[in-house]
């Protein structure tokens, strides 16, 4: 079982760093950094084996070398595309707030047009 495990911390420690890598590819995570529908759905899904994983796991031999290691190397992982998603959410909520306005602009100008229109037919 625990030989199991850390090849699945390994196999997530991987899908963890692509998908930073993704998230980052232009320097700074942006809107313009995409992912396969689904990747993130995936990679929450393995999350969540990897956590049962270790809960049953008894306390003692999570200190063993190979799986402290790969455990280490996890909860680092995790770290980054904690700070990653973060920077995503900043970015996307910062965006919606541009869109917001944008469109609010787009209405008023409508409505102006709208004004126009009906009182230069007159």
């Amino acid at each position: 079982m625990q030989s199991d495990l850390i090849a699945a911390l390994q196999n997530t420690n991987q899908d963890i760093r692509s998908t930073v890598s993704k998230l980052s590819e232009t320097g700074v995570a942006s809107i313009y950094a995409a992912l396969p529908p689904g990747e993130l759905d995936a990679l929450d899904g393995k999350l969540a084996r990897i956590a049962a994983g270790i809960s049953q796991l008894p306390a003692g031999q999570r200190r063993e070398a190979a799986l402290a290691s790969a455990l280490g190397e996890y909860l680092t992982n995790l770290d980054s595309l904690k700070t990653v998603l973060a920077c995503v959410q900043d970015t996307l909520a910062k965006q919606r707030d541009k869109l917001k306005e944008d469109l609010s602009h787009t209405n008023s100008a409508r409505a102006w047009v709208e004004a126009f229109r009906a009182t230069s037919s007159v």
